[in-house]
């Protein structure tokens, strides 16, 4: 059982012991590089389609609040792009996960099966309901996707199973076709965490429409992004029209401030949905940034050993959110070795995901359970920059730092 949100879970030095091999090193200082070159960050916003224009709209007339007519102009648009009939935009990508779980009825008697490598907000939002997350491992490292091991997930369920939870890991879809089996095998929703996987396709079906319903995240570096934001996609009508008036404090359908069940605030603000819709509007080229970003790194890095470098799986379209990879033993310095060169370089870094049983808050209630995968994936992965405003040049510059890297033990 999860604590109470005031109350810091603390770990001891006897359960911190044998994960302190896993657990990344502090964040390496960025330096200015010499010779004039920018720093280049994990992610860049690009906001140079209609985003000025539409907010310079919402500033003209006034509608700022989530009452602004780009609010259902973006969850029209974006619906239409995952495949789906309904949209409902809200305040984050954790919000919209929590806004479906909570629209299917799941409570504090249930619980939602989900992959230990994600990012925590995953078991956040099933926390939420108060229903117990209970954890898969990754796929093998060859599988090139890093999702979950979907062989896993049918020895999980208990008569208390209610639903699995998807995430399509770094903008690789999941294997959905054999969890759909699964779950239609048993009664279970199937719910897609797709907060890293917007323009993805899995067997020609856009990502956000494979599932009951599906949770897209709108911050900064996403691919997407009004900011915050987040958004449930379906095409279930009556689920969407619950999570429309949960988000929005449950008001009746007819008298205002009188309220029959328990809701939430949030809401979308107009201003929000304004950059979504012109960021919406011009997903193509912004998935074909990131695929492009993926392509030239994979060219430059593709002869360094030691490294392991995101894939694609035949049946899938890869939006590759961020250029992740695996930096194994035998590259000759250690991740965090290599983190700490690239930042003398100016070139900023980030970990893979610290697997859910791993983190302080979940620990204890996943004492004993093994995910061999989540941990390994935990000590040797990073992503480098991949924002949609990087050039090739700056590509070139980033894969030559980790080559001269290769084999310098000690981070010297």
């Amino acid at each position: 059982m999860i604590r109470g949100t005031l109350e810091e879970v603390r770990l001891s030095e006897e359960e911190l012991a044998p994960m302190r091999r896993l657990l990344p090193g502090p964040e390496p200082e960025l330096t200015l590089p010499a010779g004039g070159q920018r720093l280049l960050r994990v992610c860049e916003t690009l906001l140079d389609g209609n985003e000025l224009r539409y907010l310079t709209e919402c500033i003209e007339s006034s509608w700022i609040s989530s009452a602004g007519r780009f609010v259902g102009a973006f969850e029209e648009r974006f619906a239409a792009a995952a495949g789906c009939a309904h949209g409902v935009a809200c305040a984050s990508g954790t919000a919209a996960l929590h806004l479906a779980l909570a629209a299917l009825g799941i409570g504090p008697d249930d619980e939602v099966i989900m992959p230990t490598f994600t990012m925590i907000a995953t078991a956040n939002a099933v926390a939420y309901t108060g229903a117990r997350v209970v954890l898969v491992d990754a796929q093998a490292e060859s599988s090139q996707s890093w999702n979950l091991d979907v062989a896993q997930v049918e020895a999980k369920i208990t008569p208390r199973t209610r639903a699995i939870v998807a995430v399509h890991t770094y903008g690789h879809p999941a294997d959905m076709r054999p969890l759909r089996d699964v779950a239609d095998r048993h009664g279970l929703a199937l719910l897609e965490d797709a907060a890293e996987a917007h323009g993805a396709a899995y067997r020609g079906a856009p990502v956000g429409s494979l599932g009951d319903a599906a949770a897209f995240s709108f911050y900064g570096n996403k691919i997407v992004t009004t900011g915050e934001g987040g958004m449930v996609t379906t095409n279930d009508e009556r689920l969407a029209s619950t999570a429309r008036r949960l988000r929005d404090h449950a008001f009746s359908e007819d008298r205002h401030f009188w309220h029959g069940y328990l809701g939430f605030n949030y809401r979308m603000s107009n201003l929000q949905a304004a950059v979504g819709l012109a960021q919406t509007e011009r997903l193509q080229r912004l998935v074909a940034a990131r695929r492009g970003n993926a392509e030239h790194y994979a060219r430059r890095l593709a002869g360094v050993p030691g490294l392991t470098l995101p894939g694609e799986r035949p049946e899938v379209v890869n939006v590759f959110w961020m250029y992740a990879l695996l930096v194994e033993d035998e590259f000759g310095c250690s991740r965090d070795d290599l983190r700490r060169r690239l930042a003398r370089q100016g070139i900023e870094t980030r970990t893979f995901f610290i697997p859910v049983h791993l983190q302080p808050l979940y620990h204890r209630s996943h004492r004993g359970e093994c995910y061999p995968v989540a941990e390994e994936l935990c000590r040797k992965g990073l992503y480098l920059p991949s924002g949609p405003t990087l050039t090739e040049g700056e590509i070139d510059r980033v894969a030559r730092e980790v080559a001269r890297s290769a084999g310098a033990a000690g981070g010297a």
